[in-house]
């Protein structure tokens, strides 16, 4: 660790922090940056010290002792962030959570084979870590991230491997709560529009919808059960089937999978004629519709807490970059909100 300087502009010093708290240089060191080896009324001596004094450490300095470059990366699959509004929230989420955790952020962004950029990060040592959207979790470049020496963390969950840090949502728990939801706005017959069932997430989210059924004990009709693809144009067409079944066919409500599908299946519905939620109410997961210009109505959504996530994930991987071991499983329960597509106060339970 180096050179600093504090906030107001004046140069400070590791060896005056050091003479001033009446300790080694190396014993400062240690202290501010949490390592072994410090007794508590040092450490904090030395980091009351430091804060009132402003002192901030010279990122280079520090960087060419600890041959760490206090930069991590985060590598997010998708091709167009105007149509990947999770991928989008995740990125700003993360960018904070770096910031406030004093690291450097590299962004990868590539919807067709980010392997390649991948590769060259492992080769050329530019990052200290990584953070992965599950998204890709399966593929050869995540595999070959997850066998290297390299501190990875995944955001969502690995489709086979459990020997992996991951920071994730309770998919499960709250798609019954969306689905029970449903049921106590008076709902009886139920659809649900899934993402691609090669990914954990959606297969979650469709136990989470069979799981809510048994324990109302209601009998699920497994023709309404509509395979998607997290986009909204696979919700459409799913909206789009559902507003031609008649009579007791159709259902009066759909969980769909995430918000862009939900966006989607409303449009369908309202296109065809159909009132939401009077005649057919509709839940999504996420939390990113807020802002839609889709749609006229707010959408009852799961809100993944991104900041939490993000944050999670960030102290995780820098705890790992440290050398702490590591945790494995963090999960997060999202918190359900509930808005205009379900709220059916006709309609009793």
């Amino acid at each position: 660790m180096g050179e600093g300087q504090s906030d107001g502009g004046s140069a400070v010093t590791l060896d005056d922090l050091a003479r001033l708290a009446g300790v080694s240089r190396a014993s400062a060191s240690r202290a501010l940056n949490q390592r072994a080896g410090v007794r508590p009324e040092i450490r904090e001596r030395v980091t009351h010290l430091a804060a009132s004094l402003g002192y901030r450490p010279n990122r280079a300095a520090r960087n060419l002792a600890t041959g760490r470059s206090s930069v991590i990366g985060l590598v997010i699959p998708s091709a167009d962030l105007r149509v990947d509004p999770y991928g989008a929230a995740m990125i700003h989420a993360v960018a904070r959570a770096a910031t406030e955790a004093d690291q450097g952020l590299m962004l990868i962004l590539d919807g067709e084979g980010p392997g390649r950029a991948v590769r060259h990060i492992l080769r050329d040592g530019l990052i200290d870590g990584v953070i992965v959207s599950a998204v890709a979790a399966g593929e050869g470049w995540v595999e070959e991230l997850l066998n290297a020496e390299l501190p990875t963390v995944l955001i969502g969950s690995h489709p086979t491997r459990t020997d992996v840090d991951v920071v994730d949502v309770e998919n499960e728990l709250a798609s019954v709560r969306l689905t029970e939801h449903l049921f106590d706005q008076g709902c009886r017959r139920l659809a649900t529009v899934t993402g691609p069932l090669e990914r954990v997430d959606a297969q979650l989210r469709l136990a989470g919808f069979r799981a809510a059924h048994d324990r109302r004990r209601v009998r699920l009709d497994e023709r309404l059960v509509i395979e998607g693809d997290f986009g909204r144009v696979s919700g459409v067409k799913a909206g789009e089937r559902i507003a031609t079944m008649r009579g007791r066919q159709r259902p009066d409500g759909v969980v769909a999978a995430n918000d862009e599908m939900a966006l989607g299946v409303i449009k369908a519905l309202t296109h065809a004629g159909l009132a939401v939620p009077d005649d057919v109410a509709v839940v999504g997961f996420d939390g990113t519709a807020s802002d839609a210009d889709v749609v006229e109505i707010t959408v009852t959504s799961v809100r993944q807490p991104f900041g939490e996530i993000a944050t999670a994930a960030v102290d995780e991987l820098v705890a790992r970059i440290d050398g702490s071991p590591p945790k494995g499983r963090i999960v997060i329960d999202p918190e359900l909100i509930v808005a205009q597509s379900s709220d059916r106060p006709g309609h009793p339970p």
